[in-house]
């Protein structure tokens, strides 16, 4: 009975062994080493159990002892890396010269009365084997070693409980739990006489609660969810939230950052009231009712940041939030210097508007033609999609199903050639390319569209009503998204595209089809057309059709005598 319960607990830690393998399958970390410790001392308690004679006690003896006598050590190291808590490369080394010392006073077991005064082989009443030995000063040493190991643990822990609030409250209390019960359990079953039967199933407890501990640190550990890849260059915060707002950590430049965050406890539900904090509460709490945006800006002191948020799924159907930081302090104040030259300019003409609108046009078509200037694949692409749209829009006027006024249409037709200002924020090497984008060089030229919002936003707040500045920053925002969805930056779909951006994504796309690149030859007017029409409803609004329709001969026209 007794051997087959030693069998079966000897089998659950190997599946403990081989389960760890799979979640640390490098087998790096103090949480491997002890888990196979622990194996190692099962199975010294299963051969003692099978043990016929003393030599086969003595050799079952020592292979406990393997585990009995490093894991104290490994279990220290386990709970400074729980704590982060970094161990000096001296002591640590002392450590393991003492600990190895120890080991070898166990080895003379069997030869020398250093450890075991006396040992006899005794059998209990079902067979099973067994030993009853008196102890020497050897012995002692070993015991002053459990002692010592236990209070340095009991230390890092009441520390760790007290001071570190990025440790996850959740392992503090596991690897407690480990200590406690492994070292309560040794003592008791000395004093019991039997540790066969205790401390198999004690070394099985400490591997499931080791299997926690390293589930959990990896969820929760930034360096391997994110900073294994980036942290070398990173200069990005990352932050993560768990669903239920419980702070899961965060790394050094998130907390440089977000200083508020320092005083937040790992697995602890963020506390309210911290304007900083209320920020990425707010947010989780938007996420998590499905109606968010992905990417807000905030301010410390003078610096100005990105931030965007991504799920992040842990196991099933739990997520958690990571929030991207980025520093964009720089285009903020280009942005804003852009703004103030708006607002001297608004000073000098302020006495006559239409001076001050002819000043605004001429800055905006100046500023788009610089933009337009850079981009070697795009010459005149501005003015001619300013046609188109203002063809589109003569025909759209038309259709009083639309419910459009007249300042809708000179808005759009206005706004325009604003419509690619973000591409002044793209770097030289991919905005002239000659040829494709590679995939990457793809992912940063689409940003264009967001920071020309931005800019437009920064450049007509303070000189042109609300309602302009919103047509102007949809078009330069959303003129890439698809009326199925799978446009950019934001995925938008049907209605929820602006219908101003609509229009401005039929006139962008028909003068790339129709105008030649440095990567492609222009298509024939009836090809493009062809493309046109089978896009929509799929890339472009359907409602679009019957007046892209009409103009049809009017934009021929125009690009025949524009050549």
């Amino acid at each position: 009975m007794i051997i087959d319960y030693l069998l079966i607990v000897t089998v659950l830690s190997a599946i403990n062994l081989v389960a760890m393998w799979f979640l640390n399958p490098k087998f790096n970390g103090p949480y491997p080493i002890i888990c196979f410790l622990a194996f190692v001392s099962c199975v010294g308690h299963l051969l003692l159990g099978l043990s016929s004679n003393v030599s086969e006690a003595i050799i079952a003896n020592k292979m406990n002892y393997i585990g009995a006598t490093f894991l104290p050590m490994i279990m220290f190291y386990a709970v400074a890396a729980v704590c982060h808590v970094r161990i000096n490369r001296i002591v640590s080394l002392l450590l393991n010269v003492f600990t190895l010392g120890v080991f070898g006073l166990s080895a003379t077991v069997g030869f020398s009365d250093i450890y075991y005064k006396t040992i006899d082989y005794v059998q209990t009443h079902e067979g099973v084997g067994n030993y009853v030995a008196t102890y020497g000063f050897g012995h002692d040493i070993f015991n002053l070693m459990i002692v010592g190991y236990l209070l340095a643990n009991i230390s890092l822990l009441v520390y760790a409980f007290a001071k570190k609030k990025n440790v996850s409250f959740r392992c503090l209390i596991a690897i407690s739990l480990i200590d406690i019960v492994t070292i309560l359990s040794f003592f008791i079953s000395r004093l019991w006489g039997n540790d066969t039967l205790t401390m198999p199933l004690v070394y099985v407890f400490d591997q499931l609660a080791l299997l926690y501990i390293c589930y959990r640190v990896k969820c929760y550990d930034i360096g391997h969810s994110v900073l294994s890849v980036l942290e070398r260059n990173n200069t990005d915060g990352y932050i993560l939230l768990s669903s239920s707002c419980e702070f899961l950590g965060c790394n050094d430049i998130a907390y440089n950052i977000a200083s508020s965050f320092k005083d937040c406890r790992v697995d602890h539900v963020l506390p309210a009231g911290n304007s900083e904090i209320d920020f990425f509460r707010f947010w989780v709490k938007e996420v998590g009712e499905g109606n968010y945006q992905e990417v807000k800006d905030f301010q410390v002191g003078n610096r100005h940041y990105r931030c965007t948020v991504k799920k992040v799924r842990l196991i099933r159907e739990k997520y958690a939030n990571l929030f991207k930081i980025v520093d964009d302090t720089d285009l903020h104040n280009y942005v804003q210097m852009l703004g103030d030259s708006n607002s001297r300019l608004e000073t000098v003409v302020k006495s006559n508007a239409n001076q001050l609108k002819s000043i605004q046009e001429q800055i905006i078509v100046g500023l788009a033609n610089m933009v337009e200037s850079r981009d070697s694949n795009t010459g005149g692409h501005i003015k001619r999609t300013s046609k188109v749209v203002s063809i589109l829009v003569d025909d759209l006027r038309k259709n009083g199903n639309l419910n459009c006024d007249d300042e809708f249409y000179e808005a759009l037709i206005s706004a325009a050639p604003m419509h690619d200002l973000g591409k002044i924020a793209i770097n030289d090497q991919i905005l002239r390319k000659p040829g494709k984008f590679t995939a990457e060089e793809f992912e940063i030229m689409k940003t264009h569209s967001e920071k020309g919002a931005f800019i437009v936003e920064n450049l007509l707040a303070q000189i042109e009503s609300p309602e302009f500045v919103a047509i102007a920053k949809n078009v330069a925002w959303f003129h890439h998204e698809r009326f199925d969805g799978k446009g950019y930056p934001r995925g938008l779909k049907g209605d929820e595209i602006p219908f101003e951006a609509r229009i401005m994504a039929v006139a962008d796309v028909y003068d790339a089809l129709v105008s030649k690149r440095c990567y492609k030859e222009k298509f024939s007017f009836s090809d493009a057309f062809d493309i046109i029409a089978e896009g929509m409803g799929s890339q472009f609004d359907p409602s679009l059709w019957k007046s892209f329709y009409n103009c049809r001969e009017k934009l021929e026209e125009y690009y025949k005598s524009s050549t």
